[in-house]
């Protein structure tokens, strides 16, 4: 593991700062989109130390692009790490996963994960930080997240587990997931907030070590001759929505055609 951005390691006297500074600065913006980075490439864990025979908390985000997660790393003050290893894919296939890497620990972990918590919609993802805490925090209910959060969690969802595709004068954006229930809950929260028209559709079966899974698929469509969603990708265009900007660009591509 190579370490690019070293931090210095926590005290209570920084800790105290950072928490002091941080929940002035940050709004529910900010954790609605970090819900989904959450939601699709981030993790919560309780890491065993055999050292000190005890259980270590950790929240981080490790992705192969390496600008959300210095953006991690730079907003919550932690160390960012690259890191390449020998990995599985889901069909058996093995292959060398380059990775960076950005966690928090110990008190930061308990800190974040109780400020994104509300903001978290798959259930996976929901009882891994309620392992963390040793509580269920209260959900945030989805009828009452404004517009702004749902773009805002949009956004970084997107970057997680979708991708767009410009066919002449058409986007279409594709959501992916096996949790077919956390694509409902996405396709009814921006029907409902954001008035998208949408599909949802089975898109393949596939082997993993763990068994036979279900990939579905959400797809957002926008054509330049029926502006149907034209809002909507208007919005994803903005700065500070999509935190990664090879997947942003073709959003901008699409909507300075219009």
């Amino acid at each position: 593991m190579t370490v690019i951005i070293k931090r210095p390691p926590q005290t209570k006297e920084r800790n105290k700062d950072f928490f002091k500074r941080k929940d002035q600065e940050l709004t529910g913006l900010d954790w609605a989109k970090w819900g989904g980075w959450k939601d699709t490439d981030g993790f919560f864990q309780n890491i065993y130390v055999k050292a000190t025979n005890t259980l270590r908390k950790a929240v981080g985000l490790k992705l192969k692009d390496r600008q959300p997660v210095e953006l991690f790393s730079e907003i919550f003050e932690t160390s960012l790490t690259y890191l390449e290893h020998q990995t599985t894919a889901p069909n058996g296939t093995k292959y060398t996963a380059k990775e960076y890497i950005a966690i928090l620990c110990g008190p930061k972990a308990v800190w974040f994960t109780k400020n994104v918590y509300p903001y978290l919609i798959k259930e996976k993802k929901k009882d891994y930080a309620v392992k963390l805490l040793g509580y269920r925090p209260e959900s945030k209910d989805l009828t009452t997240w404004t517009t702004d959060e749902v773009i805002h969690y949009l956004g970084t969802a997107i970057a997680g587990d979708g991708s767009f595709q410009l066919l002449y004068k058409t986007i279409k954006l594709n959501i992916y997931s096996s949790d077919v229930q956390y694509l409902v809950d996405l396709q009814s929260m921006a029907e409902d907030k954001l008035k998208i028209m949408s599909a949802l559709s089975e898109l393949s079966v596939y082997k993993t070590q763990k068994g036979t899974k279900t990939k579905y698929v959400l797809y957002i469509f926008c054509s330049k001759n029926r502006p149907c969603n034209i809002n909507f990708f208007q919005s994803l265009a903005k700065n500070n929505i999509i935190t990664l900007d090879r997947k942003k660009h073709k959003v901008e591509e699409f909507v300075s055609g219009l």
